[in-house]
């Protein structure tokens, strides 16, 4: 994500604000670090941890190194461009499945019978 959003829009990994979601039984700087040296994020940007409370569905299987959630600073405008990317898709995408639903209409209302296995 890091990567992309440097090559798309050019905003720089120095300015992203990240956020970490992890469970009391992990060290909170270590994974602040593992995940500064994966993103190229520095540690003075990482935002205080979300630590989730114990409870009694607690879950065993946890992520070992939780999972990190990306704030890009001003990203308004880029927000509303990736957006506007994703309604031409599925624009496109839309029109398809149109299509395929006629079809299987006319397959259904036909006086035949459909084996759909």
């Amino acid at each position: 994500m890091v990567k992309w959003l440097n090559e798309v829009f050019g905003i720089k990994a120095e300015t992203l604000r990240p956020r970490l979601n992890i469970y009391p039984q992990q060290n909170d700087a270590k994974i602040k670090k593992f995940w500064s040296q994966l993103t190229g994020i520095p540690l003075k940007n990482f935002g205080k941890s979300y630590v989730k409370p114990l409870s009694s569905g607690y879950k065993k299987n946890n992520l070992y190194y939780g999972t990190i959630k990306i704030y890009v600073p001003r990203g308004t405008d880029m927000r509303h461009k990736v957006f506007g990317w994703l309604r031409s898709i599925l624009k496109d995408v839309d029109t398809k499945v149109k299509i395929t639903e006629r079809k299987w209409l006319s397959l259904t209302k036909g006086g035949r019978a459909i084996n759909i296995k």
